[in-house]
């Protein structure tokens, strides 16, 4: 299997507001993505990650054309790794060391930005929630790695 990367970035500047894509952005020690509206010391979903994967099988179940890495409203899609079992688990993700406590489950927004009964195909698939343990820079093509408790 090849080693795990960072498929892209998306960050969103307003609730409410589009997920546009960045080619690195810096994300801080314990807020998040900078820019991003939902960054906030403390908070506990500072940064979510989603499979590539997981949108390839949600457009079968859909029958639809591949879903845009932006539409699942994760900040961070990978490809080569199975989030759900890294739940309890560190991640390394380029420069960034991620607490992963739990898991993203779809919420109806999913509905508007992919498509109709998506938030039921994504059960399962939503990716993971975490908080940045330590920050950095991150950019497309990094390497994301389950590090040692």
């Amino acid at each position: 299997m090849d080693a795990a990367t960072v498929v892209s970035i998306h960050r969103v500047e307003k609730k409410g507001g589009p997920a546009v894509a960045l080619l690195e952005v810096k994300v801080l020690t314990d807020r998040g993505l900078e820019g991003d509206y939902r960054s906030r010391k403390g908070r506990g979903r500072q940064i979510t990650i989603i499979e590539e994967e997981a949108l390839e099988q949600v457009a079968g179940i859909l029958k639809m054309p591949p879903i845009p890495a932006g539409a699942s409203r994760r900040q961070v899609v990978v490809r080569g790794i199975r989030l759900n079992e890294t739940v309890g688990k560190r991640l390394r993700i380029g420069e960034l060391l991620i607490d992963v406590h739990d898991l993203c489950d779809p919420c109806s927004n999913m509905e508007k930005t992919i498509g109709p009964d998506a938030c039921r195909a994504m059960k399962l698939r939503g990716g993971i929630c975490g908080r940045v343990i330590e920050g950095g820079m991150i950019r497309p093509g990094d390497a994301v790695s389950v590090q040692g408790m």
